[in-house]
């Protein structure tokens, strides 16, 4: 009579077993299919869902590839300045991340398909630019795996380089990092008090690190935002006043961490140009504001196309480089 017992609990333990198979396959399962959502998919890992071309390197050795971010909310303006990015600013040497903020069909444009090193975040239009791009630098702790970044956004148009430049326009922004400067951008505002603003900002992993987690310190009050309002890409912005607040925060916190900052634009020539903001203009990315004059795209490589600068300009630059003999310069220059 023991056979039959045993050979019941044998029967048993085997299926037991069977059983445990077919659950522990079913969690894998799901959990590689969790891993391989798209990127578009903020619930899921940003750097899990990228393909092999795309995927950065581990956080302990972090790419040198730059990460480019661009952020884009729809508008008639902000759709022609994507459009013109999309012809002259691609190239297969960085990554790239164009984050989508609310309804648009922008996406369409993007030519996931034919690289793989560009890829399309969709998201609800919160937090204001800032506030997006620190989101999706954290998600999987993204920003670790990369050791130069940089970020703008669709108020701008470019890049313009002139024929006789063979830069890659990401490089002469990345070029300007050293061990002092940790944050470059186009131009200086000097009110309410000296900052580079926001519409690109170039940086490296330890400025990237201060920009995500800023010190307390570095929010001043002013009528933007008060002492306790966290600044850069350190929070999601529910007010644009909070959102100008932190643009203008970002600078004194990488000053405030013993580092300095650097501008495109030919009159900055250093610190001098901070310290004597008092006798500067203010925002100079109005008609006529830049020391009686407009800069020009061959000087920041950008231009803020929606504040009406020059329009006859603008224009003009814009159909130049649209033409046969432009397209497709940047993965030429850019290696």
């Amino acid at each position: 009579m023991t056979a039959p017992v045993f050979a019941s609990k044998k029967h048993g333990l085997v299926a037991v077993l069977v059983l445990a198979l077919i659950w522990s396959g079913f969690f894998l399962f799901r959990k590689t299919t969790l891993l391989q959502e798209p990127l578009n998919s903020l619930s899921s890992s940003i750097s899990s869902s990228l393909p092999p071309a795309f995927k950065p390197s581990s956080s302990s050795n972090p790419s040198p590839r730059p990460l480019i971010l661009y952020a884009y909310k729809e508008s008639e303006n902000a759709r022609a300045n994507l459009e013109f990015f999309l012809h002259q600013g691609l190239h297969a040497a960085a990554d790239f991340i164009f984050i989508l903020n609310g309804e648009t069909d922008a996406a369409a444009l993007i030519p996931t398909e034919q690289h793989a090193n560009i890829r399309v975040v969709q998201r609800a239009n919160t937090c204001f630019d800032l506030g997006a791009f620190g989101e999706v630098l954290r998600e999987g702790d993204l920003w670790r795996q990369y050791s130069r970044f940089i970020t703008l956004n669709a108020s701008i148009r470019g890049p313009f380089l002139p024929t006789w430049s063979d830069q890659c326009w990401s490089d002469a922004y990345l070029d300007r990092i050293t061990e002092r400067v940790k944050l470059v951008g186009m131009t200086v505002n000097c009110w309410p008090r000296p900052h580079l603003q926001s519409m690109i900002w170039t940086t490296d992993a330890v400025g990237m690190a201060i920009l995500l987690d800023p010190p307390a310190n570095a929010s001043e009050p002013d009528m933007w935002g008060g002492a306790d309002d966290t600044v850069a890409f350190g929070g999601c912005y529910a007010e644009f006043q909070r959102a100008i607040h932190a643009e203008i925060g970002a600078t004194p916190a990488i000053r405030g961490m013993g580092y300095e900052v650097s501008a495109m634009m030919a009159a900055f020539q250093g610190e001098e140009y901070i310290d004597e903001c008092a006798e500067h203009p203010h925002d100079v990315l109005y008609d006529g504001r830049y020391f009686g004059t407009n800069i020009h795209p061959y000087e920041t490589i950008f231009i803020k196309a929606n504040r009406n600068i020059d329009p006859a300009a603008l224009e003009l630059l814009t159909g130049v480089h649209k033409r046969p003999k432009y397209e497709g310069r940047s993965w030429d220059l850019c290696k």
